[in-house]
């Protein structure tokens, strides 16, 4: 279903929002702090702050929905996968500094756009990072225009 174009955006320079639910269906909200995509199992692992996060990762429960939003800050081009998850734990070590790498290089790409570090304070964080594994069911352009969501690999619109 991830296609290799749609793969490399998602693990480079791009914000990354996430939503798990409740017992409620209530929306539970986070941010990500970097994510990769298994070309062999197919999933795609997030990087999220348990203590930045807590309801988020809370009810991050394998078999439950989830929802990422994945943008690129400098031109909102955007893609939204959501899926089951299949895996929750803590990070190991290579993923902790893989964490706190995202945060540097989000740091310089939000700083160069006129964001401050400051500003970015309640919303990045690379302590208490968990592993979230998801399988990508359902992919969707979210880049604002006339293409947002489009499921993409479903037909389009008058195509026989």
């Amino acid at each position: 279903m991830i296609e290799a174009g749609v793969a490399s955006f998602i693990e480079g320079r791009v914000m990354i929002l996430i939503a798990t639910r409740n017992e409620a269906h209530r929306p539970m909200i986070g941010r990500a702090t970097g994510a990769r995509f298994d070309s062999q199992r197919g999933g795609i692992s997030l990087l999220v702050s348990a203590s930045q996060w807590p309801d988020a990762v809370a009810h991050a429960l394998p078999g439950t929905p989830l929802s990422a939003t994945f943008v690129k800050p400098d031109d909102y081009r955007a893609y939204q996968i959501k899926g089951p998850i299949m895996e929750v734990r803590p990070t190991d070590a290579i993923e902790q500094a893989r964490g706190a790498q995202y945060v540097t290089d989000m740091l310089s790409v939000m700083g160069a756009l006129g964001v401050s570090r400051l500003q970015l304070s309640s919303t990045l964080s690379d302590r208490d990072l968990m592993h979230i594994t998801f399988l990508p069911r359902d992919l969707f352009v979210q880049t604002p225009g006339p293409e947002a969501g489009r499921r993409l690999g479903a037909p389009e619109e008058g195509a026989r």
